[in-house]
């Protein structure tokens, strides 16, 4: 048809996705790597039989400490009240919000993040301000991420973020998100037999692509990749993107070599693909990966602005680096920003 109507076949080909459509991407760089020129890869669920554990892991150990109905089934939405969720958010937030040299809400180094919720428990009695030993210990436990009896992570575990308590769109980490289907009212959870179930999934083998890290077909031919996630995403970690993407520079000529032509932005606040409360989740990765294939220009840094906070703007750095505010200038302005 484009042949056809112009004349000509078309110069270059893009494909950008996220989720389902990020995975979709991934199966295009591995597995049709000739098709396309550039790709966008948001948010990938390249393991959603393991994701999809990890929510069950998550509302499981929310049920342990969550009151009763009548029923004596668990009400997993009470196991922290929004006070106790305000109570995490603010401390981590104190604690860490500062580490990109402004304090602004906004966490832009969550992997150098240290936070310890049982900083917060109640030296007696549960009561306002502080958490019982058994919140704490949830808490930790559930971002952490679920392991098998060994000791063997799973699926990675979850960033503390600006997001992680919000409950639009699919809730945050601190609400106990689940997978879609009826509500987990399990009080336990055999990760061991859940993983081995997710592991030889017939739909896993056709369909993930966490496995297929050699790309060097597609980057041969000049192509381009592109991925991002949102920090926040709490159905689908974006340490597992991270996780992924240094498999991809162990195994492509080591991370040096691959940042020639992939490269990873981490998207503070931002929940799965878009959306979350303050969030900068409008940026435009496509004209990124455009400009890389077509006049070699890499994405040193993409800017992201926010319709929740209009005149605000930062930039999205290249992992491992993220925005660290220069000590002058604008604070609202990308540009008094660098990546560190």
């Amino acid at each position: 048809i484009v042949a056809h109507y112009y004349g000509k076949p078309a110069d270059h080909a893009y494909f950008t996705g996220c989720s389902t459509g990020g995975r979709e991407a991934m199966l295009m760089a591995q597995r049709y790597p000739t098709y396309f020129d550039g790709i966008v890869s948001g948010a990938p669920a390249m393991r959603t039989g393991h994701s999809n554990l990890a929510l069950r892991f998550m509302a499981t150990t929310y049920n342990q400490i969550a009151p009763r109905d009548e029923s004596g089934k668990p009400v997993t939405a009470q196991a922290l009240s929004d006070r106790d969720r305000k109570l995490v958010l603010d401390s981590f937030m104190n604690t860490c919000d500062a580490d990109d040299g402004l304090k602004d809400g906004m966490l832009f180094n969550p992997i150098g993040c240290r936070f310890n919720p049982e900083a917060l428990v109640c030296k007696g009695a549960k009561e306002e301000g502080c958490l019982s030993a058994q919140q704490a210990a949830a808490i930790r436990k559930a971002f952490a991420g679920p392991k098998d009896s060994k000791g063997n992570q799973v699926y990675p575990g979850f960033l503390y973020d600006s997001g992680v308590a919000t409950a639009q769109g699919i809730p945050g980490v601190l609400r106990s998100p689940s997978p879609p289907g009826p509500p987990i009212q399990s009080l336990e959870m055999d990760v061991d037999a859940e993983a081995r179930t997710a592991d030889s999934d017939p739909q896993a083998i056709l369909t993930d692509t966490a496995s297929w890290t050699n790309l060097n077909t597609f980057s041969g031919r000049g192509g381009k990749l592109i991925f991002f996630h949102g920090v926040s995403d709490a159905w689908f970690s974006a340490l597992d993107t991270v996780g992924y993407y240094e498999k991809v520079g162990r195994d492509n000529g080591g991370p040096e070599k691959v940042r020639e032509w992939s490269r990873l932005f981490l998207v503070p606040g931002m929940g799965h693909c878009s959306g979350g409360e303050g969030a900068l989740d409008t940026f435009d990765m496509l004209s990124a990966v455009v400009e890389w294939v077509e006049k070699g220009t890499a994405p040193d840094s993409i800017k992201a602005t926010s319709r929740a906070l209009p005149g605000r703007s930062r930039p999205l750095c290249p992992h491992p680096q993220h925005a660290h505010y220069k000590g002058h200038g604008d604070p609202q302005d990308a540009a008094s920003f660098e990546c560190r």
